[in-house]
């Protein structure tokens, strides 16, 4: 293998040390979003239900007002109930009372309904903010294991990084520029080893996308120091030792 191939191959390894960095500080991080988007939930779902309080609120208010103007009305005409001078007038204010009576009755019912339901609003913000808390500690705790993660692989991630730049120089700029082009486009495996099938056959596939190889590319490998695509996934190729 010339010295070309065996630096991209070495600089392949530093990068795919570094992208398993990257990848357990992803996956913290995500854990972070996760509980973040979670407690906003949290929120948001609590508000609707101070919303629905309020909604409540103001029609027991509302309900209320109405009841005490009807018990206001039933007081006024349960005294002239009592000043009725005939059996007609009598009559006529106490079909007046009944139906107050009846409409006090249905606004009591609906003012217990929204107390009650506002009850249940309440319980349930209740449930809520301790689920909270929980989610807050969650939170805390998934932004403690990215710092302690961080921490823990800060001297790593700047030796790599340090042994990334020293293999990089040792690489022409062209084909620096070729391997991080492709090394965007698969993942940080830029390159693929080509594997011999049987050992009797000249017969090769590229280990990162199992499709065949020619012999062109073979022998070229064999013979020069030059970068030669894989035809079928685009990875740039070296024959293993």
């Amino acid at each position: 293998m010339g010295e070309t191939l065996d630096a991209l191959r070495r600089l392949q390894e530093v990068e795919q040390q570094l992208a398993e960095l990257r990848r357990g500080e992803d996956k913290r991080k995500r854990q972070i979003r996760i509980q973040k988007r979670n407690l906003a939930k949290s929120v948001d779902l609590i508000e609707s239900k101070r919303s629905d309080e309020r909604h409540h609120q103001m029609e027991v208010d509302r309900l209320d007002l109405d009841r005490k103007a009807r018990e206001e009305a039933l007081a006024k005409h349960r005294a002239a109930l009592n000043a009725a001078r005939t059996n007609k007038t009598y009559a006529s204010i106490l079909t007046v009372i009944n139906s107050e009576e009846v409409d006090k009755a249905k606004l009591e019912a609906r003012e217990l309904e929204h107390m009650s339901e506002m009850e249940k609003v309440r319980a349930a913000i209740e449930k809520i903010e301790a689920e909270q808390a929980a989610q807050r500690e969650r939170l805390a705790e998934a932004e403690r294991l990215l710092h302690e993660y961080l921490d823990e692989t800060a001297n790593r991630r700047a030796a790599l990084e340090r042994e990334r730049e020293a293999v990089a120089e040792t690489i022409p700029p062209s084909a620096l520029v070729t391997f991080n082009r492709v090394s965007d486009r698969h993942d940080g495996e830029a390159l693929a080893e080509i594997v011999r099938l049987h050992p009797k056959r000249d017969e090769h596939v590229c280990r990162g996308c199992n499709m065949k190889v020619t012999l062109e590319i073979v022998n070229a490998l064999q013979t020069r120091d030059d970068i030669q695509f894989c035809d079928a996934c685009g990875r740039l190729l070296y024959l293993g030792t």
